[in-house]
């Protein structure tokens, strides 16, 4: 290659190298732009394929300039130029791991520091040409200058036609979000509101358009580990659990499908915020449909902005993020682009999916907080269940006495979503937020054979949430010392217990609220099944009394001591089914408050036949669902429900036979 050739290859090398250096810088500055977002993503787009090639067009720039100044001693020239390839080597090894895991919870600080390198370079770049330029003046030598060549001027046309066909692309192919019901002739039931009996509000009371809630699938793409273990929760299966599907299919025969709003702002929000609850639209206790698989999706809780009080029934304030790049546009390169865009450029996605309100108890306030007004039962406003009430309540949340809260303040987060390991995008020092929701559910899981759950959800109630203790029956007319006492110390002294024979034995079991940062049970106590079981057993193995036995067809004995609520209707009938629009009150309600105990007493004769001494056997028992409900709401798909053992206590009483007073 002759020298005017040579010549020629270098000019176009340093046209190409000084244009894919100014559009890298300015597409990567432009990306980080707030306030024009889609300018901002296209930006993003178009920058990593052109930092691709510029950093090729760099390293052969630095290979023949090596060649060159190789020898040349020219001091802090030499030192900046250094330096300067040192520092976009440096900012390439940092954008290269981003363009392999995208812009994650972990590696914002690659990008912080990619930014960062950047401006530096300008920076070096600008004293490296500035004392380039005092060395040739000094040495009296013709200052070398870039030109655009063809080549040049074909790349910014490229990247700028690019640009433009991206932008008209985009405004082109996106179908704005409808803000019309999904069923014509909507009807209006409960007055001008469109979600009521529900408490959901929407900007303006408008629709929301399912595209921009059935979002789970795209939601999988980036956070895998979080779809996988939303896929077992029972908040994916809000809606397709049979005996919801049983339930809303009842209110609907009942009171009709604009009733069934009530239930599906928290159970299947993908029915409420679209307008499908009206004549001719599908409730989602209709199996196969979109709602009725989704259940509490994603979008469903990311969502939620704000609330719109605290007392419940979908209490919440529902608000579309802002659209990101072909967000709305239809195709697999549309689809392909915008996963990009959101993969490497999340800052608008972070700020539209994490509200500071997300990481608040009051949060799970809007569906785990319940109430029924005339409007559902035809009666009268009655509170129901309020798992926030009661752990504002609690020791747990340091707002009811400071004097006396727990050393460790916790959330409702804190129990039901703790950290576990993950290599998703959001994971923060390799720990995310458990998206399965840990809680009394066992009945899904049962009914899924998803044993590996089942063992989550048992190790979760077992650990020393509840607890159960036997009181010795201590004979107060009777002191066990060696020691001579005052009498005024009698009182204090220990005091032995045993059973005579024959007797009416008295005994107290202390059930005790250590652990659960609400009431216990939480939840659907009229259809949840809580209670104390006790066995008292002589030394041969026979039975002495027994009290909470289930038998074999799975009902509980009547008698059993239970923690439940038991609702009424207006004929002063027990509403079994949970059609809780027939509910006008509560016969009863009895619940044992975070940090509280219970005492419960039994009475029983002891036998002459008995041997000594009689073992005491005492559980607290959980189970999901009371088996007259389960067979009534399970239908077909009905299998006897695990009891779970909470807590259980021991204790071995003697048995004495009395002397007779002649």
């Amino acid at each position: 290659m002759n020298r005017h050739q040579t010549t020629k290859t270098v000019s176009h090398l340093n046209s190409s190298l000084l244009v894919t250096f100014c559009i890298t810088a300015l597409t990567g500055y432009l990306s980080h732009l707030n306030g024009v977002p889609v300018l901002a993503q296209i930006s993003q787009l178009i920058h990593l394929p052109i930092a691709f090639i510029y950093f090729i067009y760099l390293c052969i720039y630095i290979h023949q300039h090596n060649k060159k100044v190789l020898g040349v001693r020219r001091g802090w020239l030499l030192i900046s130029g250094i330096l300067l390839v040192c520092l976009l080597f440096l900012q390439a090894i940092f954008g290269f791991i981003l363009l392999l895991d995208g812009v994650r919870a972990d590696n914002i600080f690659l990008q912080k520091g990619h930014q960062l390198l950047a401006y530096l370079a300008v920076l070096i770049f600008v004293a490296h040409i500035i004392l380039y330029k005092l060395n040739d003046k000094r040495s009296r030598q013709p200052t070398s200058r870039y030109q655009l060549t063809g080549a040049g001027y074909c790349q910014i046309a490229a990247v700028i036609l690019t640009f433009l066909l991206m932008y008209l692309l985009h405004t082109s192919s996106a179908r704005p979000y409808t803000i019309e019901p999904m069923v014509k002739n909507y009807q209006y039931d409960y007055g001008p509101h469109p979600f009521r009996p529900s408490q959901t509000e929407t900007p303006a009371q408008r629709f929301i358009d399912i595209r921009a809630l059935n979002t789970t699938e795209k939601c999988a793409f980036c956070h895998s580990d979080i779809a996988k273990q939303w896929q077992v929760s029972a908040h994916r299966q809000a809606a397709s659990d049979k005996s919801y599907e049983t339930n809303v299919t009842l209110l609907a025969e009942k009171k009709g499908i604009t009733a069934t709003r009530y239930c599906e702002g928290c159970h299947a929000p993908l029915a409420l915020l679209p307008g499908q609850l009206s004549p001719g639209g599908e409730h989602a206790g209709i199996s196969g449909t979109v709602a009725n698989q989704q259940g509490v999706n994603c979008q469903s809780c990311h969502g939620i902005d704000r609330l719109v009080h605290n007392k419940g029934v979908a209490s919440y304030h529902f608000s579309i993020n802002e659209a990101y790049l072909f967000e709305t546009s239809s195709g697999v390169l549309a689809s392909g682009l915008n996963k990009l865009a959101i993969r490497y450029h999340p800052e608008q996605h972070k700020s539209d999916m994490s509200a500071s309100l997300h990481k608040t108890s009051e949060y799970c306030a809007a569906c785990h907080s319940q109430f029924i007004d005339k409007d559902v039962n035809g009666w009268g406003w009655i509170k129901m269940q309020d798992e926030y009430a009661a752990w504002l309540a609690s020791p747990y949340s340091g707002m009811n006495d400071a004097k006396f809260s727990h050393s460790e303040q916790k959330r409702c987060q804190d129990c039901h979503m703790p950290l576990v390991e993950s290599n998703d995008p959001a994971a923060k020092n390799g720990l995310i937020r458990d998206h399965s929701f840990l809680a009394a559910n066992s009945m899904l899981t049962t009914l899924n054979n998803d044993h590996q759950s089942q063992t989550k959800i048992k190790k979760f109630m077992q650990s020393n949430k509840v607890r159960i203790s036997i009181e010795p029956p201590h004979r107060k007319q009777a002191t066990k010392s060696q020691l001579p006492l005052k009498a005024w110390l009698r009182q204090a002294a220990q005091q032995p217990f045993y059973w005579y024979r024959g007797e009416q034995a008295e005994l107290n079991l202390v059930v005790a609220n250590i652990g659960v940062g609400h009431n216990f049970p939480g939840g659907t106590i009229d259809i949840n099944q809580a209670w104390v079981a006790i066995q008292v057993m002589d030394a041969e193995g026979h039975l002495v009394y027994q009290s909470g036995k289930v038998d074999k067809k799975g009902y509980l004995d009547k008698q059993a001591y239970q923690y439940r609520s038991l609702p009424i209707d207006r004929h002063g009938d027990i509403v079994w089914k949970h059609d809780l629009f027939n509910m006008v009150g509560k016969a009863s309600v009895n619940v044992i408050p975070a940090g509280e105990a219970d005492v419960v007493k039994y009475q029983f004769p002891v036998p002459y036949w008995a041997k000594s001494p009689l073992g005491i056997n005492a559980q607290v028992n959980y189970r999901k669902f009371n088996t007259q409900y389960a067979k009534w709401a399970l239908q077909d798909e009905y299998q006897p429900l695990p009891i779970i053992t909470l807590s259980r206590a021991y204790l071995a009483v003697p048995i004495r036979e009395k002397q007779e007073a002649y």
